[in-house]
């Protein structure tokens, strides 16, 4: 992969020092907010980017993310991203990432976007706000594991929290990496002490906003890659909406 076609982007993440957990490395969450900084860079100088689909109507919405990484960096670390559209199938853009540290490839992602109508509030197609412009089909860093993500049935753990203010996005919802700590949250604390989240594939499935009070629920799954595995679910209690489904996996240090 290189960084000569306009298609390919590149940029490089210092870990600040807010960023570590206790063990001293930073969480996936932290990897998720660089995969977002700079899917939003490339696209504004491919010339669709937020203030472009501003003014045909439109705004970009993270349908799914799924990444996994080998190794998480610590405070003094750097990342460098790779990222590329990789493609539009029906109503969803397509955008892959490889993520390196001073080691080598340390994570993969691939995502999938919606051209959210801002006055349907529909999607459209992608094509219609790509100025026409070609995205071929590329090779993917990673695939989804599956069509879908398996929605939770049954909760073993859960924790209650309430959307704020500091929490919404530059289109007025909830930032979509938001949701992850969300979903973490229900994750039990002797869990989380001995061992490390290294891959997350998160179906956002509706908007919340603050002042929404949600359930976050997770439990227990089969594993999967030779890592423990929990599957989650986030839900508004005032209509008992479906905001998001996740399947995390985990391994000890």
């Amino acid at each position: 992969m290189t960084t000569e076609s306009p298609l390919t982007f590149e940029h490089g993440y210092d870990i600040r020092s807010y960023e570590p957990r206790p063990d001293g490395r930073v969480s996936v969450t932290a990897i998720c907010n660089q995969l977002q900084d700079v899917a939003s860079r490339h696209a504004d100088t491919l010339g669709f980017g937020h203030r472009d689909l501003e003014q045909s109507g439109h705004f970009w919405i993270l349908a799914r993310l799924h990444l996994m990484v080998d190794r998480l960096p610590g405070f003094g670390g750097r990342t460098d991203i790779l990222t590329w559209p990789s493609g539009n199938e029906r109503l969803v853009a397509l955008r892959d990432f490889l993520v390196l540290d001073q080691d080598g490839p340390m994570g993969r992602a691939t995502t999938s976007w919606v051209t959210m109508n801002t006055r349907t509030h529909r999607p459209d197609p992608p094509q219609t706000v790509l100025h026409e412009r070609f995205i071929p089909d590329r090779e993917h860093a990673l695939t989804f594991p599956t069509k879908a993500v398996t929605r939770l049935k049954q909760g073993e753990h859960r924790a209650t929290i309430t959307a704020r203010r500091s929490d919404m996005d530059i289109n007025g919802h909830v930032n979509n990496v938001k949701y992850l700590e969300y979903c973490f949250e229900a994750v039990p604390a002797e869990w989380i002490a001995d061992n490390r989240c290294h891959g997350v594939d998160i179906q956002f499935r509706s908007e919340s906003f603050p002042g929404d009070e949600l359930v976050s629920e997770c439990a227990k799954a089969e594993p999967d890659q030779s890592m423990d595995t929990f599957l989650h679910g986030l839900t508004r209690v005032s209509d008992n909406k479906e905001i998001v489904r996740m399947r995390s996996w985990w391994k000890r240090p």
